[in-house]
């Protein structure tokens, strides 16, 4: 599927939902300690919060930015799940064929995150996830681990060092909301141990290594604005490697943050979200911007973090 393509299915899914108390929820939301992170949907959830990425989405579909930077494709991976990835161990897996649904528990919970795959099933099914009976995020299928398009829960150092959680997963028809099991296909979960954070910006945990579309990309730059700050621009030039952005956000309010990459409005996320990005082409400076709409908090932070492609 190409990215115009889940694009379309996004927001497809958007126009179906109506959820008109997500703000209301946002207290006891902030008391549940897992962060989601949906890459390649545009806008991804806080570190030590679990936000409903249904709305997130929903968020999208009323959102008038188009993509206009120039993205790197990613190349879906090979393989359901490997053993090592950007630093990540992993700890267990399970993958079920020809079934709808999966619950998969593991004895794991400090510096973990939790993946998912959808092989073999194709854009007509949509997989859902959750942790802990969480609220849930969902993508087209398929889902390859390192394809550049992926949920994942992680749990961070403030977790206890053990303690046990479930992921569960289902599929239904992407047309209806129907649970219907695919006559062929597999769906798998796994968790791996994270390494401690690199850094911490905008209140959010920073890995040192995180890979998009089967490459590792490592942190080479990040900056982060002053308390009560509207506006942060930073510009980075990757040369002869593709470049990760991610932006990250926090603050008491939940204010609209616009995304501007190199002079155009790219999309917009609700202060206090923040997680993976784009990747953009090589071979000239980017500048990407931030810019909270309307009345600023005077404890938002707002933060940029930079990333070169690896090369093997």
């Amino acid at each position: 599927m190409s990215i115009e393509q889940l694009q379309e299915t996004l927001r497809a899914h958007a126009a179906a939902i109506e959820d008109d108390t997500v703000r209301g929820r946002g207290p006891a939301v902030r008391r549940r300690a897992a962060t989601i992170r949906l890459r390649r949907a545009l806008v991804v959830a806080a570190v030590a919060v679990i936000v409903v990425p249904v709305a997130v989405m929903a968020s999208l579909g009323a959102n008038p930015f188009d993509r206009t930077a120039p993205v790197v494709r990613p190349v879906p991976s090979n393989g359901p799940f490997v053993g090592t990835y950007a630093g990540r161990t992993l700890i267990d897996s399970e993958i079920a064929a020809g079934r709808s649904e999966l619950s998969f528990t593991a004895e794991a919970s400090r510096n973990t995150e939790w993946r998912a795959v959808c092989r073999g099933v194709g854009s007509g099914y949509t997989l859902h996830l959750s942790l802990d009976d969480g609220e849930p995020g969902q993508l087209p299928c398929d889902v390859a681990l390192l394809s550049g398009r992926w949920i994942s829960f992680q749990l961070g150092p403030e977790y206890p060092q053990e303690g046990t959680h479930t992921l569960r997963l289902w599929l239904t028809s992407t047309s209806g909301r129907e649970k219907a099991p695919p006559a062929e296909g597999q769906i798998g979960a796994a968790v791996y141990r994270l390494p401690e954070p690199a850094a911490t910006v905008a209140g959010h945990q920073v890995q040192a290594l995180e890979m998009d579309g089967g490459s590792e990309f490592r942190l080479v730059q990040r900056g982060e604005s002053m308390p009560g700050s509207r506006v942060l621009s930073s510009t980075y030039s990757s040369k002869a490697l593709p470049v990760e952005v991610d932006w990250f956000t926090s603050g008491s309010g939940s204010q609209e943050v616009q995304v501007y990459v190199d002079g155009r409005p790219e999309t917009g996320l609700i202060l206090g979200d923040g997680g993976p990005g784009l990747v953009l082409t090589p071979g000239e400076a980017h500048t990407v911007s931030l810019r909270i709409v309307g009345d600023v908090p005077s404890d938002a932070l707002l933060g940029l973090v930079w990333r070169e492609e690896v090369r093997r």
